[in-house]
Order: C-alpha cells, then sequence, then structure tokens
C-alpha cells in the first residue's frame, strides 16, 4: 500500500503548486493580441476584492467607533466640567442672597436702632437651648463688650428678654445667655396701651402665648389690644411692645383677671438681637 506522505510529497504538493502558478498566471494574463485582462482573471480579481473591500469596510467602521468614542468621552468631560460650573453658579448665588437678605435685616436693625432712645449694641445668636426646661439662646458679645447681668434685650418686633448670669449660664468675654420671655422664670412688668391698666406677665414655656395676670376685675380690654413694658422693676424701659391680647378670662383662685397675649416676637426666626447698655447720650 502506497505511503501518504510519499504521495503527499511526490504528486499532491507539486499539483496543488501547479495549480496556483496557473492561477497567478491567469490573474496576470491578457487577452491574446490585446491590451486589456482577460475575462479569467477579471473575475478572479473580482473574487479577490471582495476580501479586500470586507476588511476595509471594517476597519473605517472601527475607524468612525473609535473616533465617536473619544468624542463621546470629550463631550462627557465637558458635560461634568460646566455641571460643576453650574453647581459653583447655584452656590454662589445661594450665597450672594443670602448676604443680600442679611444686609436687609442689619439694615432695618440700624434703623430701628437709631429710631430708639437707648444706647445699644448689636449682637448676633450663636446657640440655642429651647427645652422644656429654658428658653435661653447664647450671643455672641461679653464682658468685654460691656454685656452685664439684667440687661433687656430686644429687636425692631419688641421686647426679647433679659441678659442672666448664673450657674451654668454664666457670662463669659466674649458670649452670654439671653433668657427669653417665654421661659417659666420670666416676669415682667406690662401694661395695656389702649387702657393703661397694669399687670404682670409671666412665660409658660411656650413659643404661641404669654400669660398675663393680676389685671383689675373690672378691666374692660379688647382681644388685640397692644401689651407694653410698664418700666416699673427696674430692668425693662417703658414703651415696649411685648405682644397683642387675644383673650381675657376671670382667674378662679384670686379676684382678679387675666388673659393671654400672642408675643410680638418671632423667637423662632431671630437672628440678630439688639442689647439694651444704657440710655442715649444727649
Amino acid at each position: 500500500m502506497p505511503n501518504f506522505g510519499f504521495l503527499y510529497r511526490r504528486i499532491i504538493l507539486p499539483v496543488g503548486l501547479w495549480v496556483f502558478s496557473l492561477v497567478l498566471l491567469s490573474v496576470q494574463s491578457y487577452q491574446h493580441r490585446k491590451s486589456s485582462p482577460s475575462p479569467f482573471s477579471r473575475a478572479i480579481m473580482g473574487i479577490l476584492s471582495y476580501p479586500q473591500k470586507g476588511a476595509n469596510f471594517i476597519k473605517e467602521k472601527a475607524q468612525r467607533g473609535w473616533n465617536n468614542y473619544l468624542y463621546l468621552v470629550e463631550v462627557q468631560e465637558q458635560n461634568l466640567g460646566l455641571q460643576k460650573q453650574i453647581a459653583l453658579l447655584e452656590l454662589e448665588n445661594q450665597l450672594l442672597r443670602e448676604k443680600a437678605m442679611e444686609t436687609e435685616r442689619l439694615q432695618s436693625l440700624l434703623g430701628f436702632k437709631n429710631s430708639i432712645n437707648f444706647e445699644t449694641v448689636t449682637a448676633k445668636i450663636v446657640a440655642w437651648d429651647l427645652s422644656s426646661y429654658a428658653q435661653t439662646f447664647i450671643i455672641n458679645l461679653g464682658e468685654e463688650d460691656g454685656i452685664k447681668e439684667r440687661q433687656p434685650v430686644i429687636s425692631p418686633q419688641g421686647l426679647v428678654g433679659q441678659i442672666i448670669d448664673e450657674p451654668g449660664r454664666p457670662i463669659s468675654k466674649h458670649s452670654a445667655y439671653v433668657l427669653l420671655i417665654l421661659d417659666r422664670g420670666s416676669r415682667v412688668s406690662v401694661m395695656v396701651q389702649r387702657t393703661r391698666d397694669r399687670a404682670i406677665l409671666e412665660g409658660i414655656g411656650k413659643k404661641e402665648h404669654l400669660l398675663i395676670k393680676y389685671l383689675s376685675p373690672e378691666v374692660k380690654l379688647e382681644s388685640g389690644d397692644m401689651v407694653i413694658t410698664s418700666g416699673l422693676g427696674g430692668i425693662f424701659p417703658a414703651g415696649i411692645e411685648v405682644g397683642k391680647l387675644l383673650s381675657i378670662e376671670g382667674n378662679p383662685f384670686l379676684s382678679s383677671a387675666q388673659g393671654w397675649v400672642q408675643p410680638s416676637v418671632d423667637f423662632f426666626h431671630l437672628e440678630e438681637v439688639l442689647v439694651i447698655i444704657g440710655d442715649k447720650k444727649q
């Protein structure tokens, strides 16, 4: 039996090379007596062009896809940069709005400060304690700024409270506690502005209303009557607005009337206050 390796080397390989050479010669051949390629060579070249066209097509697609990828990466980077710029502009706009609001508040406070007959200093609220046990906040002024115990604290809306100095809530060099009129330990001598009836205003630990006590049983008050400081007691000057009368009722334990007062000051939106340190020098 003939050896396959022998047949491959002696017959198959030479024949294959001969056929391949014939194809190459056919591709390069020209028609007899003409200077143009033969139909056979044209057909061979047409067949061989398809792989080349396919390779070129794939190359163009790959190049276009790569270019699009690079473009999208660049666009994404630009979008991220624009988003950062927009975020910074929004933050800057917020800060400018806050600054404008602060300027408006301070201008209003300055106008009020110039309109009253007291020497005052402007203080910023830096901390709050509005627990059920105390109604206080801390300001950024202290001993070195002329702050002393029992000095009245006011705002353009009305009476806020007074400076306190006690264990746990002392006056320091650059800070002090303010006891609000809302606090249960607060007592203010007041009068009804329209009728001049005097009374005592007490805090009950709530922002919605204060208790006005020891009014005359014959008092004839109306809802909406303005309540102001009376000037008695030696702490609060007379004439500072405190709030509006909501209702009046009899006291079941005393032979006097009492009622409820809505504070003039919006305590939970206070940011700056004035501390009265004396009368204005004439």
